[in-house]
């Protein structure tokens, strides 16, 4: 992406992200233009006082109001400063809010396959470190950027009116500024989005290792996988650092040439004082305004280097909100469960998107009749678990049809099938929180009865009353309280709650023991009728 598109990318999303809260923008734009007004205020004042002789004592009886006008300004100024602060502030907190659930809505509803080409960690990355970007540009940096923006041009102008000679020596001054500033705000943009790339490498490194500490601490891997997360820190660190390098050169060169250009016109204006050209007040004022010039491109050029950074965290945020994986959603309401789904495979042909070259399943025909229990068996690799994917839509087959009760799959209505269908994975998925709002994620609903029940039908109603604080246990994360089969049995419990007419079952009683597979077992048994079944034994014999 070029950089004006990059620079076009950021702001139609400041624009789309600022939109829906206009009133505070346009409050803190009001703030924004009366502090303004007043800085610009100040010289006009000082001016007047030397010129009046107040300063040189010529009159006296007038100071105290002077000052007092001027004391005014700085109150008006300060009030000012301080709302657009607080406005500008929240807005930021606001929209960095917004744009992280907006990012994330749009995650949960993406395919299996973009979390098959894209790091869970460096997704992580661009929801925390990115959105903050956008909320410090926003709440901070736009701010100082618009009001250093007011400050110069009004200071410009002010200049113009004061001298057109000397302004004309600092608007030289400026496109001898602006040129290195330019060149140099580009490599610092390169180098941001190299550095939150290098930043989100590093997270999703540490995301994985640290989600299977346990198999790097049994296979003795901590010294390598921390040399690894080290030289991806290095790496991170050595691009933050040229970045770094360019924006202290920037700086240098913005401040350098602007204080020194400053000098030099503050000795013709010395000189036309001296010659009688303009008068003391008039050369104060034209200093105080090549100030706020100069003070107002240096603060530019500083800030220039923040709106790099966030135009390549806008760039890569609006990677992931423009990214369509989704899974078309909308169409008719799934058939009425009549103790289970009839249910048909004709003619099906799939390859994964990730190796779209191996077919995975062709030609693959299989009827289930409604209220049926049945095994699907055969050899790892053969496509059992690609069929509760299809049936579960995580993906659409390449060819065929799977029919539901002789409609379409692809043709129901998304949310409304999968609330007819109850998933228990081969490795229970458990959340951090309460035994209860395991079982009841699936049915946030349901009454207690139900919960009882499904915990009946599960064979887990003993465990959970062995539990210090029964249902209102908190298991840890993923479960870590939990043994096996206890993670397994409130999985198949949330399944069962739900009370949806296919059930699948993906090798439910695997890496469990004897006893923790009996009792699964059992539950499994209990689970199964009323409904259609597809269970994927753990042990397939030839």
């Amino acid at each position: 992406m070029s950089n004006t598109n990059k620079l076009q990318t950021l702001g139609s999303t400041l624009a789309s992200l600022v939109s829906p809260h206009k009133a505070w923008a346009f409050a803190a734009l009001g703030a924004l233009l009366l502090g303004s007004a007043m800085s610009l205020t100040m010289p006009l004042m000082f001016r007047w006082l030397i010129d009046s002789g107040f300063l040189a004592g010529k009159n006296p009886e007038g100071l105290n109001s002077a000052f007092g006008y001027i004391l005014l300004l700085v109150f008006v100024l300060a009030m000012a400063s301080a709302v657009r602060f607080y406005l500008v502030t929240t807005l930021g907190e606001r929209i960095s809010a917004d744009l992280r659930n907006r990012v994330y809505s749009h995650l949960l509803v993406q395919r299996p396959e973009f979390f098959e080409t894209l790091k869970v960690g460096e997704v992580l990355s661009r929801l925390t470190a990115d959105t903050t970007l956008i909320q410090t540009l926003i709440g901070s940096s736009l701010s100082f950027f618009l009001r250093n923006s007011l400050t110069t041009l009004g200071g410009l102008v002010m200049l113009l009116l004061t001298s057109p000679l000397l302004s004309g020596a600092v608007l030289l001054l400026v496109v001898v500024v602006m040129i290195p500033v330019v060149i140099l705000a580009r490599r610092v943009r390169k180098l941001s989005r190299a550095s939150q790339d290098k930043l989100a490498d590093s997270s999703a490194i540490a995301q994985e290792v640290l989600n299977q500490i346990t198999t790097v601490q049994a296979f003795n891997q901590e010294h390598a996988e921390a040399s690894k997360f080290t030289t991806s820190s290095e790496q991170t660190y050595q691009t933050a650092r040229r970045r770094t390098v360019n924006r202290s050169a920037l700086l240098f060169v913005a401040i350098g040439l602007a204080f020194a250009g400053l000098v030099v016109v503050l000795w013709m204006g010395a000189k036309a004082v001296a010659s009688g050209e303009m008068s003391a007040g008039e050369l104060a004022q034209f200093v105080m305004y090549a100030a706020f010039v100069g003070a107002g491109f240096a603060a530019l050029s500083e800030v220039l280097g923040e709106f790099q950074r966030a135009a390549g965290a806008a760039e890569r945020l609006v990677e992931l909100l423009n990214l369509d994986t989704t899974i078309h959603k909308h169409g008719l309401p799934p058939p009425a469960k009549q103790g289970g789904f009839l249910i048909e495979f004709s003619h099906v042909d799939f390859a994964y998107p990730s190796a779209p070259e191996k077919f995975i399943l062709e030609d693959f025909n299989l009827s289930i009749q409604r209220g049926e229990t049945l095994a699907i068996v055969g050899p790892s690799g053969a496509g059992k678990s690609t069929l509760f994917s299809l049936l579960l839509r995580w993906y659409d087959v390449n060819q065929g049809q799977i029919l539901i009760e002789g409609k379409a799959l692809e043709s129901l209505h998304l949310e409304q099938w999968r609330a007819n269908c109850a998933y228990v994975a081969q490795e229970a998925v458990i959340f951090s929180g309460s035994l209860q709002d395991n079982v009841r994620y699936s049915k946030p609903e349901a009454t207690a009865e139900e919960v009882d029940k499904a915990l009946a039908d599960a064979a887990a109603t003993n465990f959970v009353h062995r539990m210090p604080k029964g249902l209102d246990t908190n298991v840890g994360e993923k479960g870590v309280r939990l043994s096996g089969g206890e993670r397994q049995r409130v999985s198949i419990a949330r399944a069962v709650l739900r009370d949806a007419g296919l059930l699948l079952l993906d090798e439910a009683t695997a890496s469990l023991d004897a006893e923790s597979e009996q009792l699964v077992q059992q539950a499994i048994e209990k689970s199964r009728h009323g409904r259609t079944t597809l269970i994927m034994p753990t042990v397939w014999l030839p």
